[in-house]
C-alpha cells in the first residue's frame, strides 16, 4: 500500500463535485481540494482512471504526491484534528 496526498484544481463546479465524490470513496478529505488516500496498486490505477474520465485535461488538474512509509511519520498537523481513514487499512 502506498500513501498519497491528492490535490485538485477543477474549473467547473459539476466536475469538481464528481472529483470530490470519487476521492471521498478512496480516502480522507483533509482540507479544501486535498485528500489523503492509502491505496493498493490496483486501487491507484482504478482511481486514476476514474479521475481521468471526470476531468478536462486542458482545464483541470489532479496531483498525486506519493509519500514514502517513513515520511508518513514526519507529517505535522496543526489546528483541527482530522480523523484519517484507511491509514494502514485497505480502503475501497
Amino acid at each position: 500500500m502506498e500513501h498519497y496526498v491528492v490535490t485538485y484544481d477543477i474549473a467547473d463546479d459539476k466536475r469538481r463535485s464528481k472529483v470530490f465524490k470519487t476521492l471521498k470513496d478512496y480516502g480522507t478529505h483533509v482540507q479544501e481540494s486535498v485528500f489523503e488516500v492509502v491505496l493498493m496498486t490496483e486501487d491507484y490505477v482504478e482511481l486514476r482512471h476514474k479521475l481521468l474520465r471526470r476531468i478536462h485535461r486542458d482545464e483541470d488538474s489532479v496531483i498525486f504526491y506519493r509519500q514514502c512509509r517513513a515520511c508518513e511519520h514526519d507529517v505535522e498537523r496543526l489546528g483541527r484534528k482530522v480523523e484519517l481513514v484507511g491509514i494502514g487499512d485497505i480502503v475501497l
